[in-house]
């Protein structure tokens, strides 16, 4: 007994000495929410907190390091599951032999369980009864269970879709689908953010066109440019043309992405993007996604997937 009581004041003093450190301190020195670390400690053991006498987390500053080098896997394309339960030194091998192979820092579509059908009923459930924190955390750990590929190809559209199917069918609200779709643009816009701050590549300007407000798709196309390592210059709903061309040229980018939505009529959206291409300087590559976006615009590349759009971004980083 007395042994456990020598051990408990040690970690408190510890603690009281800022020897560890909260879990959201280390999600914002990490860029891993914390959502998503709670989710790898109940899944995997990892990372490994101590318990403050109030019960908060209190983790070591070496798990800094340590889950850094795990982001760095996981963005090369390992799974979650087949990285957390490893030995620091095994995860060392791994990023050896892929700095080795000359992998690029960037996921690719074979993460996750690849044809695994996922089952939408507890999150849609969730939706019915307004329950942001069990979305949140379902998205998160899917998040973490599929990878940004297949989150964002097999997860984030389809649910999207099912949200607007049940919507359509009445079994639930609009109120009930904007609110999932909050919840969900939420999720993506936390999920992007530590891929913006190490993001060093060319710069991208994400918008949509003058009118459209439906931003889901622009906001995974987002997420895919930024796991690629391009900078997002994100302007997001309802751009006029003329801003779109003042940020591209303003901020010198390499390409602008255009998401267009079913909602906006088809002559309008090709009038839109005509316009587009020809406002802006040559050299920049216009990118057209979306159910909504036309087909064979002069000067525009027209992608029909994430998982096409993805090929030709790794393409262009190599």
């Amino acid at each position: 007994m007395a042994t456990k009581r020598v051990v408990k004041k040690s970690v408190v003093a510890g603690a009281a000495g800022g020897a560890g450190i909260s879990i959201g301190a280390l999600s914002r020195a990490t860029g891993i929410p914390v959502q998503t670390l709670r989710t790898w400690e109940r899944r995997y053991g990892a990372p490994v907190p101590e318990r403050k006498p109030s019960g908060h987390r209190l983790y070591s500053l070496a798990e800094v390091e340590r889950l850094r080098g795990i982001s760095a896997l996981l963005a090369a394309g390992h799974r979650a599951a087949d990285v957390l339960p490893r030995s620091d030194a095994e995860r060392s091998v791994m990023r050896d032999t892929a700095a080795g192979s000359g992998e690029t820092a960037s996921p690719a579509l074979r993460v996750g369980p690849a044809g695994e059908p996922l089952d939408f009923t507890p999150v849609l459930q969730a939706v019915r009864r307004f329950d942001r924190p069990a979305i949140v955390a379902w998205l998160h750990a899917q998040w973490s269970r599929l990878g940004p590929l297949l989150f964002l190809q097999d997860l984030a559209g389809p649910f999207l879709q099912r949200i607007g199917e049940q919507w359509s069918d009445g079994t639930i609200e609009i109120r009930h689908e904007h609110f999932a779709t909050a919840c969900l643009t939420d999720v993506l816009r936390e999920v992007r953010e530590p891929f913006d701050r190490q993001a060093k590549g060319p710069r991208v300007v994400a918008a949509l066109l003058s009118g459209d407000r439906h931003e889901g798709g622009l906001l995974m196309a987002g997420v895919l440019l930024a796991v690629r390592g391009f900078r997002v210059v994100y302007l997001g709903v309802d751009t006029p043309a003329a801003e779109v061309v003042g940020a591209a040229k303003e901020a010198n980018v390499a390409a602008v992405v255009v998401s267009v939505s079913r909602s906006v009529p088809a002559a309008a959206a090709r009038r839109g993007v005509v316009a587009l291409r020809g406002a802006l300087p040559k050299r920049v590559a216009v990118w057209l996604g979306g159910s909504g976006s036309p087909e064979k615009v002069a000067g525009c590349t027209r992608f029909q997937s994430l998982a096409e759009m993805d090929a030709v971004l790794a393409a262009s980083r190599r």
